[in-house]
């Protein structure tokens, strides 16, 4: 096993000398959101919010020859006046990760995102939005998608995505590409990670979890489709599967995806933590959406609905998001959503339900 680790390493010294890369890249951007609450609650006023957002990217990469290549990367981000604290370290986070590129395909190693949600495909997004629907939270408080400390709860799946373990470390392998598909495997050690759906406090924080996808991209005539199948097991956590697929022509898109997860393990009771703060473990997200892009304009409407019988909680989000690129420097967002949140705990009901209406600029560099 030594000499055949030893040859692996040392086949790509064989050729010519190579070259040495770097290279430095980030951006930050502010945005400005108006609430407006349908109803009215305590503590949930119509207001205004500026919240902060910035990630600088450095990579340092060594190419042996044209089929092998190494790089090492760290990404620093963080935010000010955010609602969800789910950087790696609350309020900033690292990611720190090898990439090593062959023949063969890529592995990885460190905190990165599982290859389920980096092949995810699902409704077209546009701007500010994402596939965990986050920065909505920023300007609408959702009891169901909580993460401060302890004191953290997902009653329901907040993604199409399987994003349960966040970019807790891990190794994972992605295949060379076959006839438009390629494959993927992450293995997790410990599945907890603070930009993931697991409370810090859970007896299951240290599990391992394995994780499978597949991502596929054709033309048939006109149109492009792509389409996304993945499915992962978290230790005495749960099992989850998605599939997404999206059909492009020209500037527009339409597609969709789910995400089902059925609970591994016993239900906790524990009444330290927040009251049903692992109702992901056992529920069912979906999205869908039409997108269309022109240039330096995109935009996108779609709807995100997702629920957690384990929980009894219930997430609605409509958004209609756009984004227009200024130059290579400079984006501006602009995004009107509509949420509906519930989450029903023994005799409590909490309810958010409104409008928000949010502006940004975008800084590249």
């Amino acid at each position: 096993m030594k000499k055949l680790l030893f040859l692996l390493l040392a086949m790509p010294f064989a050729a010519n000398a190579g070259e040495w890369d770097w290279d430095v890249s980030g951006q930050a951007y502010g945005l400005y959101g108006y609430s407006a609450y349908s109803k009215p609650d305590k503590g949930h006023p119509a207001n205004n919010h500026t919240p902060f957002y910035g990630e600088i990217n450095t990579m340092l990469g060594y190419s042996f020859n044209d089929d092998y290549q190494l790089s090492a990367h760290l990404d620093i981000n963080g935010g000010a006046d955010r609602a969800l604290k789910d950087y790696n370290q609350g309020s900033w986070g690292e990611e720190a990760y090898l990439i090593g590129d062959s023949p063969f395909g890529r592995l990885m190693g460190g905190q990165t995102y599982n290859v389920a949600y980096q092949f995810h495909v699902g409704a077209p997004q546009a701007g500010i939005m994402t596939s965990n629907n986050n920065y909505l939270v920023d300007f609408i408080k959702n009891p169901n998608w909580q993460r401060d400390k302890h004191a953290t709860r997902f009653g329901a799946l907040n993604s199409t995505a399987l994003n349960t373990d966040g970019v807790a470390a891990k190794i994972s392998y992605i295949s060379p590409e076959f006839y438009g598909t390629t494959l993927g495997i992450s293995y997790v050690p410990e599945s907890y990670n603070r930009r993931g759906l697991i409370n810090k406090a859970a007896p299951y924080e240290n599990n391992a979890g394995y994780i499978a996808a597949v991502y596929n991209q054709s033309e048939l005539g006109y149109y492009t489709v792509e389409t996304s199948l993945a499915y992962a097991f978290y230790d005495e956590i749960d099992q989850e599967i998605s599939a997404g697929l999206k059909v492009s022509r020209g500037g527009w898109s339409v597609g969709g995806s789910l995400h089902q997860s059925k609970k591994d393990g016993k239900t906790v009771r524990d009444y330290s933590l927040p009251a049903d703060f692992d109702g992901f473990r056992d529920g069912f997200a979906w999205d869908a959406g039409i997108g269309y892009e022109i240039g330096p304009f995109s935009t996108a409407l779609s709807y995100f609905y997702s629920h957690s019988d384990e929980a009894d909680a219930e997430n609605e989000v409509i958004s209609f998001s756009n984004e227009y690129q200024i130059n290579k420097y400079v984006n501006v967002y602009l995004t009107a959503a509509h949420v509906d949140f519930r989450l029903k705990s023994g005799n409590l009901e909490e309810k958010t339900s409104g409008y928000a209406f949010i502006s940004g600029i975008g800084v590249n560099f």
